[in-house]
């Protein structure tokens, strides 16, 4: 039987979404360089004018029947900008996140 070579999932993807007259931009991502870019880049384009500081969080965690149960997605939204962590298969977890 021959088996066939799959491609590697990507490492970082990024959408755009316009719902109901709103604009959102989502990245997805496992590396750990692209969340520290994500978070500087929001950090200096929403959160660090504003008084009020407001961050969405989400997270998805594996079934515990089937084991020791860990975080597989985080995700984070600020304003527009989304981001989709895919925190089971990454690299490394950022230092940066753990401040934010």
């Amino acid at each position: 039987m021959e088996h066939l070579a799959r491609a590697p999932a990507p490492r970082f993807r990024m959408y755009c979404l316009t719902a109901e007259g709103m604009y959102f931009k989502i990245t997805v991502t496992l590396r750990a360089s692209r969340v520290e870019k994500w978070i500087r880049a929001v950090k200096r384009d929403f959160l660090d004018a504003t008084p009020i500081k407001f961050v969405g969080l989400d997270y998805e965690f594996t079934n515990p029947r089937e084991g020791n149960q860990r975080a597989v997605i985080l995700q984070l939204l600020v304003a527009t900008e989304n981001l989709i962590f895919q925190i089971c298969w990454a690299d490394e977890v950022p230092q940066v996140l753990e401040d934010f």
